[in-house]
């Protein structure tokens, strides 16, 4: 029996397009999840400085981002349907900057060391380059364009899930591969450095090629010619009115740092608890490299599983993603509570074993969150047009962007609040504690707290949020996507 050949949108050119397309952005949220802040502590070769200067910068990132974030939604949203699309040049031009903003970034010029000036003003540069290009990057209003049904969003957000996991395995296990080449190198700052360009070239090229494959769907009054142009009291009713959005961003602002906490504690967890020496304060290599391998496949493996799982739980849930984000939620908790619980009985900095148990508990169902989650965000999309007609992904995308940096800067901030607190200094080319190891009990227990009960409060918090608040009930989701229906030109 012959195979039927799948249609638009979820046939295998516009699938591939959609998973790689992402790489870069990928790649990008992979080093400033988890190595942005240990680069600048361990690795940038500036000291003390580091702890200091991405705690500053993180914290007031945040406030650029307040302002910077809903003024290039507003860019996207009020830009006209061309026969290429509508969000697919601001995806062009997010792969640049940001290719471009990660490789500078973590390649700070040696010589620029001893001028504290000089660091300053070329890290707070590029990463501003870099929050910029994320923002641009609107790739589910591009994917919002392709279909209302909820089954089908998950599926557009599942196989790109599913290849960025494999995205991420360099990622994982890019300090193993830096320790390598640094024994032909001798300097870990030099190949720390080339490491990244080695990775972001690559990636950046098969984004482009992947984003050229993606078909735009169809927006509202583009092939009438009734477009709607968005006003900035149009911006206003969206933050005010739109109780799907503002309900959904506290819930995300509460659990979306879920995943950041593990990602900002978890490799200095594993180094300070499993491979140091706390007498000395120097790392055996071998052993970083590889208890980091094992996280890589412990960070791997949960986030397959999750990501495959993810539409069929959602089908058996009826297609809600609120019920399925629910469930999730409550998997937090028990993970972050697991590996509370441990640490308190002082079991857990005896055996990594139980660490990587919790770990990939934390982040199966951390996995099984993000297909529902961005669905949800989806459909505050379309509560805005059942509300008023209008198209305003692009503003949602950007409020969606800013809680994801904003999560992930706060995350490393405080552990950098934490690395300041202890006098935290590692020599760069030798990878040697030189603060205080007294310290070191201390700051592990504080890492543990980042990754596990932190997490669990936030899961818990986010939970009864969505329970208690959130409007689009089953019966207001079959009205809205009835009259979505009667307002979108549909694709045949």
């Amino acid at each position: 029996m012959e195979r039927k050949k799948k249609e638009y949108p979820l046939d295998g050119k516009t699938m591939f397009g959609l998973s790689a397309m992402q790489f870069t952005n990928v790649g990008a949220q992979s080093f400033m999840t988890s190595l942005f802040m240990l680069y600048l502590t361990d690795y940038a070769g500036i000291g003390a400085l580091g702890a200091t200067l991405g705690t500053i910068l993180l914290f007031v990132g945040r406030i650029v981002d307040a302002i910077d974030d809903p003024i290039q939604g507003f860019i996207m949203d009020n830009t006209k349907v061309t026969k290429y699309g509508k969000y697919k040049f601001y995806i062009m031009i997010s792969i640049i900057l940001t290719a471009l903003s990660i490789i500078l970034l973590f390649s700070l010029p040696t010589s620029f060391a001893n001028k504290p000036l000089f660091v300053i003003i070329w890290v707070t540069g590029f990463y501003l380059l870099y929050d910029i290009g994320a923002s641009f990057f609107a790739d589910n209003p591009l994917k919002q364009s392709l279909s209302d049904d909820p089954i089908v969003r998950a599926k557009h957000q599942t196989l790109p899930r599913i290849i960025s996991t494999f995205v991420s395995i360099p990622f994982a296990f890019f300090i193993p591969m830096v320790a390598v080449l640094n024994n032909s190198i001798n300097d870990m700052h030099q190949s720390f450095a080339i490491m990244t360009i080695v990775i972001m070239i690559p990636i950046t090229v098969i984004s482009f090629i992947g984003i050229m494959l993606v078909k735009e769907g169809k927006h509202i009054g583009e092939e009438d010619g009734t477009e709607k142009k968005i006003s900035l009291k149009d911006v206003v009713f969206l933050f005010k009115n739109n109780k799907a959005l503002t309900v959904n961003f506290i819930a995300t602002l509460f659990n979306g740092f879920i995943w950041t906490f593990i990602f900002a504690t978890a490799t200095y967890y594993i180094k300070w608890a499993y491979c140091a020496d706390l007498s000395t304060g120097a790392i055996d290599d071998a052993k970083l490299g590889f208890y980091t391998g094992i996280m890589g496949v412990m960070m791997m493996l949960p986030s397959l599983l999750g990501a495959m799982a993810a539409p069929s739980v959602m089908k058996k849930l009826g297609g809600d993603p609120i019920k399925t984000t629910q469930l999730t939620l409550l998997g937090g908790i028990g993970s972050g509570v697991f590996l509370f619980l441990l640490n308190i009985m002082r079991i857990l900095p005896k055996s990594p074993l139980l660490f990587f148990l919790g770990l990939f508990l934390a982040l199966f169902f951390s996995s099984l969150n993000f297909v529902p989650s961005n669905v949800v965000w989806l459909e505050c999309g379309d509560y805005n047009i059942y509300k008023t007609g209008k198209e305003m992904n692009g503003m949602v995308n950007a409020v969606n962007k800013f809680l994801q940096k904003a999560q992930t800067a706060l995350a490393s901030g405080v552990v950098g609040i934490i690395l300041i607190a202890i006098g935290y200094q590692v020599d760069s080319k030798t990878d040697t504690f030189t603060g205080s190891l007294a310290a070191i009990p201390n700051m592990l227990n504080w890492f543990i707290v980042v990754l596990g009960i932190f997490p669990a409060i936030v899961a818990l918090i986010s939970y009864l949020i969505y329970k208690f608040n959130y409007p689009i009930t089953p019966k207001v989701r079959e009205e809205m996507n009835l009259e979505l229906k009667r307002q979108k030109v549909r694709l045949d």
